[in-house]
């Protein structure tokens, strides 16, 4: 039977590894500001940058905690040829649910259409095509790894599952808040979504007998779709 310190200490642990992400995001954030004349929209713009370097330090840590287990990262993402065929019908799943949860989130943050975005202006060429070829990549690997991977098998180890889910979807949207417009409501529109996209990803990872590798895949094309064809698309129109 687990003793109550053993449960303290592992949800602590969890609580603090998930913090260390949108602690660094922030960073990676407030770093850019004085460069850009202390516009919060223009340096979120940067963060298409800063969050790569996030998610490599991500990876890092999950490399080094997995390494006490006598595991490495591909043992916990378990890349394959078939996992990467169902991350495809995974993916069709996520869009479909994640267009849903975007929707509530909107409706219930404006009771409407939101306002036009203001960081997607003066774009770099470059940073288009980083947007779409690199980020969703390192995004997909580092926070599948990190959130549907080492968080939830922690916290399953020693909490119910479905408190193990909402806590960690919980997280998932509180590291966008670092990604977001500083306004209460697109922050309140992009939590809802959020945690109900991490809802929907825990909840796939449950019925997912692949491993984690299709969530990864289909992680990859949400971003695509929803974060690099628009930055690219963007930086042409600059």
């Amino acid at each position: 039977m687990t003793s109550l310190p053993d449960v303290i200490r592992t949800g602590r642990s969890v609580v603090v590894l998930l913090l260390m992400r949108t602690v660094l995001l922030f960073a990676g954030t407030g770093i850019v500001l004085p460069f850009v004349d202390w516009s919060y929209n223009r340096a979120l713009l940067w963060a298409n940058v800063t969050v790569v370097i996030v998610d490599v330090i991500t990876l890092l840590v999950l490399s080094r905690l997995l390494a006490r287990q006598d595991r490495r990262l591909r043992d916990l993402l378990a890349p394959s040829w078939l996992g990467t065929a169902w991350g495809l019908l995974a993916f069709i799943i996520l869009q479909i649910g994640f267009s849903a949860s975007t929707f509530i989130g909107i409706l219930v943050a404006y009771q409407g259409d939101p306002p036009a975005s203001e960081v997607l202006h003066g774009v770099p060429m470059w940073m288009g095509w980083w947007a779409l070829l690199v980020m969703p990549v390192t995004i997909a690997l580092a926070e599948e790894g990190l959130y549907r991977g080492y968080a939830a098998e922690a916290l399953e180890s020693r909490f119910h599952k479905a408190a193990a889910l909402v806590v960690i979807a919980f997280f998932f949207a509180l590291q966008h808040a670092a990604l977001t417009p500083l306004s209460p409501r697109a922050q309140l529109a992009r939590f809802i979504t959020t945690f109900l996209g991490g809802l929907l990803l825990g909840g796939m990872r449950w019925r997912c007998r692949r491993g984690l590798w299709p969530l990864v895949v289909a992680h990859w094309g949400l971003d695509v779709l929803g974060l690099g064809l628009p930055i690219l698309l963007a930086s042409q129109a600059s």
